[in-house]
């Protein structure tokens, strides 16, 4: 039975309302809902909201286009007034105008007209111009005086103001050398703390120089191998230079030896040189170093204030030469008595024994190598020189190995290796020599194949220096009838009485000069040290070790001394028949001050036999 409106609930009667579709597309809220003037919201997009989205993007844009054309005249006036107007300041308001000649000869006063204008609305405050010189620039009219810069504050520039300065130095340098000078303005503002800077640089080109210098040696050299520089200097002022000086600065590992004119420390005096004059200079020496290393010598020409000066106030020119060590195509050792150093000595009146190994270093076959060691010196025997695989050229003092001696060396393979020695005799120490010392120059030499696969012949030196130190002859000896000590008891002695005895020690140099010169012997234990002494020096003795000390102190060149002490004797029965030890081996150590070793020597145990008393007879020592 259908349910009257009347019979049905408020919220079925919502229900209905809700899903009847004669109701329109929408919700139908309840009149208490709606705010007057509203609409119900349709179920799909119709006109009417299609034109209001396009009524709010066309609003979107306006605003947009309008921000923009906004910004860009912003950006616009503030580009103005920071470049062109207000009272801002801009360094590119700044000029900088330099004018001078590009083109100059090395000592030439140089003129420069610096000018400076301010094309900013406003003045500008503090204002300073500074300009850089290189490090050899003098001052004009004042050659001595260096002059590395030209600074000057200027005060205030007003807007649109120009200031003019003229600026005069001597400019120094090689031909063909350019030269730029920094220039450097700086300046404030009113009211503001910040330092605005205007940089700018003046470019100068040095056609000719007063003096120059040219330096000519090998680009590469053997370390130990003498090298050769030629040093070329020319003046080409239009007047005579005086005090003409050429500084040098050498490498380390760079040992000088000859030179075609004296070499004053590192330097070269000149003299004075006319317009046009030329010089030449030599220099020989040896650069020791390590494969591949490289040395640079540093020469720089220039007048002097004084004729003796050895350094240049004025500095013309400095020249560079850069040589390279590298390792000899054949390497040697050398060694001497078994001992490679770099400063060996020997000892004189001695056999001397030297070993010699070389080494093929390079990529290729070293053929016909031959490899000769010269010796020099006035402490050497020449005439005991002797070797087994070599020959002795007695004629230059030279042993030479080679294939007639080696058959290794007509060949020698890369890194293959040999060996070859010879003995000779150091000649007795003379005080007529205070500085001996023998040289040995060993040179190589040998075919290679060259960069160009074409056959050369490379050769190679070093030299080295072997001291010979000195000896001391020492002498021990008793006495007791004579000496420079009283002596009692019998002679021949008894057994079971005392008999004294002095004992003398002589030490003589026959040689350098040696320090520190003691003299040290052990008594036996039945012998008993009195304290007498005398000579020079001064003697002690130990009891717990009887053990008698001379210290003799320095020995000058050839120099000798001599000390005494005695001893007292009391045989014993034991002892009959026989001449006593009275002092044990004498040995003596120094200091050579010439060769930087210690020297040492000894002398034999004196007995109860006074050889050097008067009328000695063999009798005399045996004990009664």
């Amino acid at each position: 039975m259908p349910v009257s409106d009347d019979d049905r609930s408020a919220l079925e009667r919502a229900r209905e309302e809700l899903y009847d579709p004669r109701r329109g597309n929408g919700l139908n809220r309840p009149s208490f809902l709606r705010r007057p003037g509203s609409h119900t919201t349709p179920h799909s997009w119709g006109e009417e909201d299609h034109a209001r989205g396009k009524k709010h993007v066309r609003l979107a844009a306006v605003f947009f286009g309008f921000s923009f054309l906004f910004f860009l005249a912003a950006a616009a006036i503030a580009g103005y007034i920071f470049y062109y107007g207000g009272n801002s300041v801009s360094v590119n308001n700044i000029s900088i105008d330099v004018q001078g000649p590009t083109t100059i000869a090395a000592g030439d006063t140089v003129p420069l007209s610096l000018t400076l204008t301010n094309h900013n609305s406003v003045a500008i405050q503090n204002a300073a111009i500074e300009v850089d010189f290189p490090d050899s620039t003098r001052a004009a009219g004042n050659l001595a005086q260096p002059y590395p810069r030209y600074t000057e504050n200027l005060g205030t520039i007003p807007a649109g103001g120009t200031i003019t300065r003229s600026i005069q130095a001597v400019i120094f340098g090689g031909a063909g050398q350019s030269v730029s000078l920094p220039i450097s303005f700086s300046y404030g503002t009113t009211g503001s703390n910040a330092v605005f800077v205007k940089k700018s640089q003046y470019t100068l080109s040095i056609s000719s120089t007063p003096l120059s210098i040219s330096v000519d040696t090998l680009a590469e050299t053997v370390s130990g191998k003498p090298i050769t520089l030629t040093l070329n200097v020319r003046s080409n002022a239009s007047v005579p230079l005086s005090n003409v000086v050429v500084q040098g600065e050498f490498p380390f590992g760079f040992q000088s030896g000859t030179s075609s004119m004296p070499l004053n420390g590192s330097s070269f005096l000149l003299g004075t040189l006319k317009p046009g004059d030329t010089r030449t200079i030599t220099l020989t020496g040896t650069l020791s170093g390590q494969d591949s290393e490289q040395r640079v010598f540093h020469f720089t020409v220039g007048t002097a204030t004084t004729p003796d000066a050895t350094t240049p106030a004025v500095a013309y020119m400095t020249q560079d030469a850069v040589v390279t060590i590298a390792a000899p195509f054949i390497q040697t050792g050398f060694s001497i008595n078994g001992v490679s150093s770099d400063s060996p000595v020997v000892t004189s009146g001695q056999q001397q024994s030297v070993s010699l190994s070389f080494t093929n270093t390079l990529a290729t076959n070293v053929t016909n190598a031959t490899v000769s060691v010269q010796i020099n010196g006035g402490s050497v025997d020449y005439g005991s020189v002797h070797t087994t695989d070599g020959f002795y050229q007695s004629s230059v003092h030279t042993i030479i190995f080679s294939g007639d001696t080696d058959p290794s060396l007509s060949s020698l393979a890369p890194g293959a290796s040999g060996t070859g020695s010879f003995t000779f005799n150091t000649l007795p120490p003379s005080s007529n020599e205070p500085s001996p010392q023998i040289s040995f120059v060993i040179s190589v030499s040998g075919t290679r194949v060259g960069q160009s696969n074409v056959p050369e012949t490379v050769t190679a030196s070093q030299t080295t220096s072997v001291k010979v130190a000195t000896q001391v002859a020492l002498r021990a000896a008793a006495l007791h009838a004579s000496g420079p000590i009283t002596n009692t008891g019998l002679i021949p002695p008894r057994v079971n009485a005392p008999t004294t005895y002095t004992i003398v020690w002589n030490a003589a140099d026959e040689g350098s000069a040696v320090a520190g010169a003691t003299v040290s012997a052990i008594l036996p234990n039945y012998v008993t040290y009195t304290g007498e002494t005398t000579g020079t020096g001064s003697i002690t003795y130990d009891p717990a070790s009887r053990t008698v000390t001379w210290n003799a102190g320095d020995f000058n060149q050839g120099g000798s001394a001599q000390a005494a002490f005695q001893v007292s004797l009391t045989p014993s029965s034991s002892q009959k028949g026989s001449a006593p030890v009275l002092m044990g081996q004498s040995a003596f150590t120094g200091y050579d001050r010439y060769a930087g070793v210690q020297v040492t020597s000894n002398a034999d145990p004196v007995t109860t036999e006074t050889t050097g008393d008067p009328g000695y007879v063999p009798t005399d020592a045996t004990v009664q």
